[in-house]
């Protein structure tokens, strides 16, 4: 029994000495089980309330439109974003929002009238979810406002047209009912298809794309992790002790990082083509784009890392934090535009969003080449920062390496 306490009192000690492992036991999977959370719409006061976005335009201008933005901006769950026309339709088109909701002119006129509202909800099919949930929210606030106003302009309209009523009588005997004709509202508005018709399945998108950036930075993580398995066994001493610079050193390994990472996206790519159908034929030189970009910014997060890490042991417990918690913040582990909105607004910092919507720019939105150079921009220009920094890092901890 005393041999077994002293090796239990041993294993504890060395668990406890072991920063990287209590992390990994213990607060990665509560920051994981918070992520998750709260992207299936948990929020800290208790309750699921989703936000969900939807641009609107508002051209009638009048004061029933004002109403109605005003009664659809008090909303639990809605955050209205009111742009020109053309701004609505873009966003829709390009994928930065799921629906706009246009209040044409004539929207008052239609009302009085008691015809069908002058409301269109125009979409984007490949977020087939989302948008049927702002549908449900839309309709069960905006059909009992316009509603109440048609269903007794439409009675109004009945008992001066049958019973030879005058319109201030038959106001008059309205308001003192209280009631609306018998006769069901039109649909609270009208709805139409943006985005173009899609060829690519949006699950297969997802999985690809996701899992590809997720298990690419942990190909390049384990790829830095050679600057360190060189210092322990004393390759890096010898390379710096002949006429090689530090930076050469560092680009050497990075640019083996790059191509092995390029090697790797295509070959996903490639698999998901030949045993799920996806049509890589569509934009080539886009897809080219985004493969280099995503390869070149990981290569540098795992240079980054390597040149921070001060251990093979800290840089696996760094690595392994850091890359899933971006992958389920970023839309690696399940689509961003389920997530709140403070959730969304933390993706933009994740290396797994910018490349993800790049290659749903291509695969789902069908948009041209110059659609994704924002999304290559940021990456690329990421890449040189983590690069910059890493290369600062090197020569500052150049005498701890030896």
């Amino acid at each position: 029994m005393k041999g077994l306490r002293n090796i239990l009192h041993k294993d504890l000690l060395l668990f406890a000495a072991d920063k990287r492992a209590i992390a990994l036991t213990f607060l990665l999977p509560i920051a994981l089980i918070a992520i998750f959370y709260f992207a299936f719409g948990g929020s800290v006061s208790g309750g699921n309330n989703p936000v969900l976005s939807l641009v609107l335009t508002d051209l009638d201008q009048s004061t029933a439109s004002r109403e109605l933005v005003t009664r659809l901006d008090t909303l639990r769950g809605l955050r209205l974003e009111e742009t020109a026309e053309a701004n609505s339709r873009d966003a829709v088109a390009k994928g930065r929002r799921a629906a706009a909701l246009i209040i044409h002119p004539g929207f008052a006129d239609s009302l009085q009238m008691g015809s069908g509202t002058a409301l269109e909800l125009i979409y984007d099919s490949g977020r087939s979810m989302e948008v049927g949930i702002l549908a449900q929210l839309l309709s069960a606030s905006i059909s009992p406002y316009t509603g109440a106003i048609q269903g007794q302009a439409r009675a109004k309209r009945q008992m001066m047209q049958q019973f030879g009523m005058d319109e201030s009588t038959a106001s008059s005997l309205l308001a003192q009912m209280g009631t609306a004709s018998a006769e069901g509202p039109p649909p609270a508005f009208r709805t139409s298809e943006i985005s173009a018709e899609r060829n690519n399945d949006f699950s297969l998108i997802q999985a690809v794309a996701g899992t590809a950036v997720m298990l690419l930075l942990f190909s390049v993580a384990g790829m830095g992790a050679g600057l360190l398995s060189e210092r322990e066994s004393g390759t890096l001493k010898k390379l710096l002790y002949a006429p090689i610079s530090p930076m050469i050193i560092l680009t050497g390994k990075f640019s083996a990082s790059l191509l092995i990472a390029i090697a790797q996206l295509m070959l996903m790519f490639l698999f998901a083509a030949l045993a799920f159908g996806l049509d890589l034929g569509r934009n080539i030189p886009a897809l080219l784009l985004m493969i280099f970009s995503t390869a070149m910014v990981c290569a540098s997060l795992g240079m980054l890392l390597a040149s921070i890490a001060r251990s093979r042991k800290q840089l696996d417990g760094m690595s392994t934090m850091l890359i899933l918690t971006m992958s389920a913040i970023g839309g690696s582990m399940m689509p961003v535009v389920f997530m709140p909105a403070f959730l969304q607004k933390l993706a933009l910092g994740t290396v797994n969003y910018w490349s993800i919507q790049g290659f749903y720019d291509i695969y789902w939105r069908n948009l041209p080449f110059s659609a994704v150079l924002d999304n290559a921009g940021i990456l690329l220009g990421l890449s040189l920062v983590l690069m910059t920094i890493s290369a600062l890092m090197f020569r500052r901890n150049l005498d701890r390496l030896l």
